[in-house]
């Protein structure tokens, strides 16, 4: 059988201390021997449990490490895309990525392609870093919404890249067989451009993203800005203070994620299916260009065979050409005349591919100048339509041999192309980017039209023409830059615009959720989390709400006075006073929010500083309803005060209903004392009054000033009762003198000892209250009752004076030695002496105050500046005691010669000189013009052994604290 000392067990479980060595080394059994352990029995399971515990230790510490530096990376990682520096370049290539394709396509020519191309990949770069960094960095960001946004919106830049955008553009149709696979390319080729384009789209992702990091980063710098604001609410001149804005809740995110990916699907999905669902007329109907190049291609033929003559091909031939004139925009056709600058396709090149080319027909110099006069006689005579001129540089090379080369491969099978160029050279004003073959030009700039006709029936049955194959044609290649600059500017703008509608739609869908329920929300989550860090901030944060509305109030007055009119015509046009009754009640979430902060201030009220832990850990538990407070308590270090109101039972039979009020206006000047002396008021047992000053959460340094703080409070207390004109009534109660006495009046004695408590719940699961439970709490309550026995209302144990300072000390008598029932050592005790049958009640006018929310409001305000200013080390606490007229008038009757005497017969008291100590208390008893307690306490100890110390006197006595009772003290 293992015993243990059940008071070291006791001590053990309440320090939270080790047990003691001699309970670790041997166990006492029923005969009271001692058995110590065989170690040759238990030395391998001990070895082998130190390496057990050793490796789970050492792989504790290597999860901890691993913890640490994931940590440390995610940090790292969230700072470096969250700095100003990288949101800015972000920015930047952001909107590169949404507008730089359509730049290159409306300012640039081909050989400044390769730059573009540097960029996408740096953007790409960018982007799969900072993707990388986020998913590092933030928690909730991989395998999200926005990062399946980021990564196809990164993805989606290879397509900017123009050597893939070539290869994926099938616009150019070179291989393509027929009319049905022409015609099919160029669908195929504009819904991959629509297509790309809404692809592109998703890049707009990342500016809501970032308007969101900038909006953020908006409210970090508002929460850092001191909030500085005057009571005066009412100030003309005064604006209305910036709310506190935390950080985004869960709810919030969650809202925006859902309304952004909804608003997103929706845009995205309009832009995409809507070009699609709508059917393209052109692609049904060919271009004067199709009927061109056949009517090119069939007097060609036509030529080849000798049917047709030259002349006709060559009228076909510039009639195709200069009836989609390509200088008609620069200068050769008059503004205003309908122009070939008005059509779709605008030749460049014309020649042969295919096969076999040896067939190549030059154009005469002479009938291209027969064309330009002709061309020049429709600009006179106002033809309808005009073909416009061409510069004499082109004519020239109309009237050239075919022998630009610009071969081309197709399935890597090399087919020759040969023929001329109008962009061969180039043209001051007029042709600034010399074009020599098609491939000068980005596929999306050229278009191709070849023959659908190009054979035609022969005299005797054949359908080829002999100097061309079926792998031969002659086509030609028109210049739409134009159209894709045009093109290019368009969809920058609408990029534009979607951004706009994206970030403007994305708001508005979320402003009356975020104003009406959102907002309210979180405001309230921050209460809450408020009140679960600190639940005594409750009351702070009521007092604040109380000024925000009453600010409110005032501009709302203000405003009202300033545009009443104004806002009567607004409210009846808009039917506004129709509702005028409903509108002025408020919102449920309002009225939810300010429910919380009303319960989160009851809370602080009802349990106090003791029960601060409580709330806290309960409302810790975010996974569970349930309510555990009956939770373990805690050790503090304190200062306890007892204030006891006297003969509070004769006062309860006397008052009856009125003890309530009795009691509360006795509360009202203890409570509010104490905590403008940074004290915490925790019970009221009817008459008794139990305080606390926690001396743990001070520093060193700061200890005597909360020590000098509970004396100077209690002695405060005590002025503050006898000049309380409420409190002075009572001494005229018929009741009250009848069983008191003519000179009764309110009292108050008080005790103060330090020590230790265990804080926490008392009680059940039906009932708790927040309390101190130690044995110094019943000692504070003897040395408050032993103000009976020695006659003075205010008594402070030692523990308390060893704590406070020189100045306190000084003022403090020490009146006797005693042992306390509770107390290991024997305790001196000390008088504050106060005279407070010299202070008179108040005479002064009474503040005439209607005490409204308002003014309690401003009261409380006024108390936080004067304990706050307690607080300052620049602060002569005790200075200011001393210069205060009640402090003065209560010790004017305690003078020099009175202490030094009562010093005199106390030193012979303790050292067993009775019979002087008789004769010098003798006189102190009678010089303060009234008995004085002490002296007469002393001498009536020492009466009962006849003025004769015990022979084994130990300067100490025990202590029997006289019964409380009402003052009735006579001058």
């Amino acid at each position: 059988m293992v015993s243990a000392d059940s008071d070291t067990v006791s001590r053990a479980r309440i320090t939270g201390g080790s047990w003691p060595k001699s309970h670790t080394q041997s166990t006492e059994v029923g005969d009271g021997s001692d058995v110590k352990p065989q170690r040759s029995n238990v030395s391998i399971d001990t070895d082998v449990t130190k390496d057990v515990q050793v490796s789970r230790d050492t792989g504790r510490l290597l999860a901890l490490n691993q913890r640490k530096t994931t940590d440390k990376y995610a940090t790292v990682s969230r700072k470096i895309v969250e700095h100003k520096l990288a949101m800015a370049l972000t920015t930047v290539l952001t909107i590169y990525a949404l507008l730089g394709d359509d730049f290159r396509l409306y300012a640039t020519n081909m050989p400044a392609d390769p730059i573009f191309n540097v960029m996408v990949i740096i953007c790409v770069i960018i982007f799969s870093i900072e993707v990388l960094l986020s998913c590092l960095g933030k928690s909730d960001y991989y395998m999200g919404f926005f990062f399946f946004l980021d990564v196809v919106s990164t993805v989606s830049l290879v397509l900017d890249l123009t050597f893939v955008a070539d290869t994926l553009y099938e616009g150019d149709g070179e291989d393509d067989g027929g009319e049905t696979s022409t015609f099919r390319s160029g669908r195929t080729a504009k819904i991959g451009a629509r297509s790309g384009r809404v692809v592109r789209v998703l890049r707009l992702v990342r500016i809501l993203k970032l308007y969101k990091a900038i909006l953020e980063g908006r409210r970090a710098h508002q929460k850092k800005r001191e909030f500085t604001s005057d009571d005066e609410w009412d100030d003309d001149e005064k604006e209305e203070e910036e709310q506190h804005m935390g950080g985004e809740s869960r709810v919030g995110k969650k809202l925006s994620e859902l309304t952004t990916r909804q608003v997103i699907f929706l845009i995205l999905s309009s832009l995409l299916v809507i070009p699609i669902l709508q059917p393209s007329q052109a692609d049904s109907l060919p271009f004067s260009t199709d009927y061109g190049v056949n009517s090119v291609s069939l007097a060609f033929q036509g030529l080849q065979q000798n049917i047709t003559k030259r002349e006709a091909y060559e009228a076909a031939f510039l009639r195709m050409v200069w009836y989609h004139n390509w200088f008609a925009d620069r200068g050769f056709c008059e503004e205003g005349r309908l122009c070939p600058d008005q059509h779709y396709g605008r030749i460049f090149w014309a020649g042969i591919i295919g096969e076999d080319s040896e067939e190549v027909s030059q154009i005469s110099k002479a009938a291209v100048e027969a064309f330009q006069t002709t061309a020049e006689r429709q600009l006179k005579e106002n033809h309808f339509y005009n073909f416009g001129t061409m510069p004499a540089r082109a004519r020239e090379i109309l009237s050239s041999a075919w022998t630009a080369n610009c071969n081309t491969r197709n399935n890597n099978e090399l087919r020759v192309r040969q023929g001329l160029s109008l962009l061969e050279d180039p043209i001051e004003d007029v042709v600034g980017y010399a074009v020599q073959c098609p491939d000068g030009l980005r596929p999306q700039e050229l278009k191709l039209f070849k023959p659908v006709i190009w054979s035609q029936l022969l005299p005797g049955g054949s359908t080829i023409a002999p100097g061309l194959t079926s792998e031969s044609q002659i086509v030609f290649y028109a210049d739409v830059r134009p159209y894709v600059r045009e093109d290019a500017l368009f969809n920058a703008l609408i990029t534009c615009f979607v951004c706009f509608l994206l970030l403007i739609a994305s708001l508005q869908f979320s402003h009356d959720a975020n104003r009406l329920v959102l907002k309210p929300v979180e405001n309230m989550i921050r209460t809450i989390e408020s009140i679960r860090a600190n639940p005594l901030i409750a009351t702070e944060m009521a007092d604040e709400e109380f000024r925000a509305e009453e600010r409110k109030k005032a501009r709302k007055s203000r405003q009202q006075a300033k545009e009443h009119m104004l806002g009567l015509a607004k409210d009846i046009i808009t039917f506004k006073a129709c509702n005028a009754a409903t509108s002025n009640l408020p919102m449920e979430t309002v009225i939810l929010e300010k429910t919380i902060i009303k319960l989160g201030c009851l809370l602080a009220l009802g349990f106090g500083e003791a029960g601060a832990n409580i709330v806290s850990q309960n409302m810790m538990g975010r996974d569970s309803a349930s309510v555990n407070a009956m939770i373990p308590g805690q050790v503090v270090e304190c200062i306890i005060g007892v204030a006891r109101v006297r003969d509070f039972g004769i006062a309860t039979e006397v008052l009856n209903a009125k003890i309530m009020t009795f009691v509360n206006q006795i509360a009202e000047i203890v409570h509010g004392v104490v905590t403008e002396h940074y004290g915490a008021p925790n019970k009221n047992f009817g008459e008794v009054f139990l305080v606390i000053w926690r001396t743990e959460v001070a520093m060193d340094s700061m200890k005597a000033r909360l020590a000098d703080l509970s004396v100077i409070a209690f002695t405060k207390i005590l002025a503050a009762i006898h000049r309380s004109p409420l409190l002075a009534d009572y001494r005229g109660h018929p009741g009250l003198q009848l069983r008191l006495g003519s000179s009764c009046r309110v009292h108050m004695s008080f005790g103060l000892h330090s020590g230790w408590a265990i804080e926490g719940a008392v009680g059940s699961e039906y009932k708790i209250d927040a309390s101190y439970l130690s044995p110094n709490v019943s000692i504070a309550t003897s040395v408050e009752q032993a103000t009976m026995s020695y006659g003075v209302p205010l008594i402070v144990a030692q523990s308390v004076v060893d704590v406070c300072s020189a100045s306190i000390v000084s003022k403090c008598r020490l009146i006797d030695r005693v042992i306390i029932s509770g107390s290991q050592y024997p305790m001196e005790l000390h008088s504050i002496d106060l005279d407070y049958m010299s202070l008179g009640v108040f005479k002064g006018e009474r503040l005439r105050i209607k005490w409204s929310s308002r003014q309690r409001f401003r009261a409380r305000q006024f108390l936080e500046i004067e304990k706050a200013q307690k607080w300052d080390k620049d602060t002569n606490v005790v200075g200011h005691l001393e210069c205060d007229p009640d402090f003065i008038i209560m010790r004017r009757r305690y003078t020099v010669d009175f202490m030094q005497l009562f010093n005199m017969g106390y030193q012979n008291y303790s050292q067993g000189e009775w019979e002087v100590a008789k004769r010098m208390l003798s006189r102190t008893q009678t010089m303060l013009g009234h008995e004085d307690g002490p002296s007469v306490a002393l001498l009536r100890f020492m009466e009962s052994s006849n003025f004769v110390a015990p022979k084994k006197w130990a300067n100490m006595r025990d202590l029997h604290p006289a019964r409380p009772g009402w003052a009735s003290h006579k001058t």
